[in-house]
């Protein structure tokens, strides 16, 4: 399998936004983004049928070698935004983001 694509994960730093007195500045609250490399195919009727209403037409799965950190809040892969549904990590070392398309 080849990781030929790139996505951009993007995390929402979870602690609230506040001064801190000691760094004299705003912290907390900022967006980090990360591109990797990976493999991204369409969700099969096969993989919809097995996980329900999770996924629809418009899903991808997004494979990864690097390890990656649950809470990823959206995935954006050739100019669209994709919310994670599912994270899995298996013990080769392989993860996978199950995601739908954000529709506006």
């Amino acid at each position: 399998m080849r990781y030929a694509d790139t996505v951009v994960l993007k995390y929402t730093d979870k602690t609230t936004k506040h001064y801190d007195p000691d760094l004299g500045r705003m912290v907390g609250g900022k967006e980090i983004t990360k591109t990797t490399a990976c493999n991204v195919t369409g969700a099969s009727l096969e993989l919809q049928a097995k996980l329900g209403d999770l996924l629809n037409a418009n899903s991808i799965v997004v494979r990864f070698r690097s390890p990656i950190k649950d809470g990823v809040d959206t995935v954006e892969y050739n100019g669209s935004k994709y919310k994670p549904v599912t994270v899995k990590s298996y013990l080769t070392g392989l993860n996978v983001i199950y995601a739908n398309k954000v529709v506006k």
